[in-house]
């Protein structure tokens, strides 16, 4: 049996990061989304082995909060294990460590595991039992959980774009790293300049399709913290709360 917690090391190359020399928040979950594939897969219930059940992964919640953003041609070391297994949810911790060594980041994640005929979840533990000998509940993930992002009603649309076929992933639904990119994208460069982006919640509502028309609609709470709504007509596709320092 492998160790419950997988730990997998990625290099930062130069064209992963922005002006400021660093890798992006849209690669810092890209990296995530990488080492919960890589760890699933080595352990048996990765896409290769569950789409033969024709079934998919699915993220449905994300909370990342980083104190640090590796720099431009630094190690990177990402940490991974299953924190609880449910009836129709996972959650998957990430714990982020510099090449010297440092603690720069953690990050909360919740998937189901869905029927690609009838899109709808699947009991997890009868569907895969082998996944509990795998939950790790003793490693601390020391950030907090996931809270509710609220609605945002009332304002104009700051931005929109069609889904196209770059934003479209294998399971043929819009990209979860994507709608983190549009929704940053939001934003003025001038504020990447001052200020980065020291956590973030995203809780995905539906699926976005290959020629969906998405609206973004973005409300500011306090000087530091927004709620961004990405919104396909009046659904609400997935909401988002940004935290700068």
């Amino acid at each position: 049996m492998l160790p419950k917690i997988g730990s997998f090391k990625f290099h930062i190359e130069s064209y992963v990061c922005d002006f400021t020399e660093k890798a992006t928040l849209t690669v810092m979950s890209r990296f995530l989304l990488d080492a919960a594939s890589i760890h699933a897969q080595q352990r048996g219930f990765g896409y290769e082995q569950i789409s033969k059940d024709n079934v998919a992964w699915v993220l449905s919640r994300l909370s990342i909060q980083i104190e640090e953003y590796p720099d431009h041609n630094q190690d990177l070391t990402v940490e991974t294990w299953i924190e609880t297994v449910s009836r129709f949810f996972t959650q998957r911790c990430f714990c982020f460590i510099d090449q010297s060594g440092k603690i720069i980041g953690y990050a909360r994640t919740i998937w189901a595991a869905i029927d690609m005929q009838t899109r709808r979840p699947i009991d997890i533990p009868a569907w895969r039992p082998d996944m509990l000998q795998y939950v790790e509940p003793e490693k601390q993930c020391p950030i907090e959980k996931m809270s509710k992002i609220p609605m945002v009603d009332g304002v104009d649309p700051h931005m929109g774009y069609t889904v196209r076929y770059s934003d479209i992933d294998i399971n043929k639904h819009m990209n979860s790293a994507k709608y983190i990119e549009h929704a940053i994208n939001i934003f003025d460069l001038s504020i990447f300049k001052e200020k980065f982006i020291r956590k973030f919640e995203i809780v995905f509502l539906a699926e976005g399709l290959f020629g969906d028309k998405l609206k973004l609609y973005m409300q500011n709470l306090s000087e530091n913290e927004y709620i961004i709504d990405t919104k396909k007509g009046e659904e609400s596709v997935c909401r988002s709360r940004i935290i700068w320092k």
